[in-house]
């Protein structure tokens, strides 16, 4: 099968390398125009995108991480004020009052001095709150393996691809026949100048009426030419009226059984790991609703210099447990664990239908890609057997053999890009890349 294959490609070859090349044209090949879609390093815009989606899913998740470990912090502050925040106190003296005849005495007691300085080092390690940090990373660890799951294969990329392989495809064949209808064309003006020579016939206004049709098909063939030129063209880089010569592919060889499509599919498909994901995310939001019933508990510790308050020392140390909880919220905690299980459950429903939707997809993908891999090779035989009857029945070839083989050729290649379109469409279901 492999060598009928790679004959029938060679039969193409050989049919398409016979019709007229341009002078001065451009010869570019399939491979060159789908690097234009996807050019390499920094000037992929695309993939850059990817490295940036990425890396920020990679840090987004690392930040979460360092809520596992201990807060260290500092305070400092410095005021004056305007007025003395201490309290008044009299002292009365009753032996002294009835000799000197004096009432008592006012002293000043600071409470809170005027000029307050304060510095403290803090450290704060959670503890209760690690189970919900916990959670938390699952779900940005499920965000990064969506973005990287993207990035493997981005479908504007894939799209672009497909764009410029059909578009190369469509002036191959827009090109022979453009070779038919000139051929067709000079035949028929050939058949109306000796029509018009013959004095004994009629004049039949059959040719005319041909060749006036000729021209018209002529004319529609040759504007698409040069619409899908200056396309690639542009894909290219290059002037829009650069003339290009395509270099034909061989026809597109593979041999996939639905066995092999089936257990690939479920693996790389984009949209089962972002549904698996979400899943994920899901029951993490699940369990951290049902942590808000757990109480805050945190170890602390710290050192202090002050002068605020005189009566206290102002260089000491502190180390504790911190803990809080909220009695009555009427009823929000239960209600958001009774919507985080919703959800959870729409995750894991949407997962199933999102799995019997692309084993349906790819069955249907593989019959389509069944019939146009048959279609191919029969296009490839049938253009084998007419070569082989040209070769044998017109020697030299006449105009209508020529146009006859530009048919053959646009056949042939019409049944490759079909084939190679089903093929795509497969892989991109299977999520490979492209």
């Amino acid at each position: 099968m492999r060598l009928g294959i790679v004959l029938s490609a060679c039969v193409l070859v050989v049919l398409v390398e016979g019709t007229v090349a341009a002078q001065g044209s451009r010869r570019i090949t399939l491979e060159q125009v789908k690097q234009a879609a996807d050019p390499p390093g920094i000037s992929n815009p695309l993939a850059r995108l990817g490295q940036l989606q990425i890396e920020a899913a990679k840090q987004h998740r690392l930040g979460v991480q360092a809520d596992y470990f201990p807060k260290f912090g500092a305070v400092f502050a410095n005021l004056h004020y305007t007025e003395f925040l201490g309290q008044f106190l009299t002292i009365r003296r009753p032996l002294i009052s009835n000799i000197l005849g004096v009432q008592g005495a006012a002293v000043a007691v600071p409470i809170f001095g005027q000029n307050q300085t304060s510095a403290a080092l803090t450290f704060t390690q959670p503890i209760t709150p690690l189970f919900m940090v916990h959670q938390a990373v699952k779900i940005a660890r499920a965000d990064e393996r969506i973005a990287i799951a993207k990035a493997g294969a981005p479908a504007a990329r894939t799209a672009r691809r497909a764009e410029l392989e059909e578009t190369y495809f469509k002036l191959l064949i827009a090109q022979r026949r453009l070779t038919s209808a000139e051929l067709k064309l000079r035949n028929s003006e050939s058949r109306t100048l000796y029509a018009s020579n013959s004095i004994e016939a009629p004049r039949d206004p059959g040719p005319e009426l041909e060749m006036a049709e000729t021209k018209k098909a002529l004319g529609t063939v040759a504007a698409e030419v040069k619409k899908l030129t200056a396309s690639l063209n542009l894909a290219m880089g290059w002037p829009e009226d650069t003339e290009l010569e395509l270099a034909i592919p061989e026809p597109l060889a593979e041999n996939m059984s639905l066995e092999e499509v089936a257990d690939k599919s479920a693996a790389a498909n984009l949209d089962i790991i972002e549904a698996q994901e979400t899943v994920v995310k899901a029951r993490a939001a699940h369990a951290i609703s049902k942590l808000e019933y757990v109480p805050t508990v945190a170890a602390v510790s710290g050192y202090l210099f002050q002068n605020i308050i005189p009566a206290v020392p102002s260089n000491f140390g502190y180390g504790g447990v911190i803990a809080s909880y909220t009695l009555f919220d009427f009823g929000k905690r239960e209600h958001a664990v009774k919507e985080a299980h919703a959800q959870a459950e729409m995750a894991e429903l949407g997962l199933q239908l999102t799995k019997a939707k692309v084993a349906a997809d790819v069955k249907k993908s593989y019959y389509e890609l069944e019939q146009s891999r048959q279609l191919s090779r029969m296009a490839l035989k049938m253009g084998s057997s007419v070569a082989v009857l040209m070769n044998v029945s017109s020697a030299p070839e006449n105009l209508d053999v020529r146009a006859a083989r530009a048919e053959v050729e646009v056949q042939m290649l019409e049944a490759d890009l079909a084939h190679r379109q089903a093929f795509a469409r497969l892989n991109g279901l299977m999520g490979a890349r492209q």
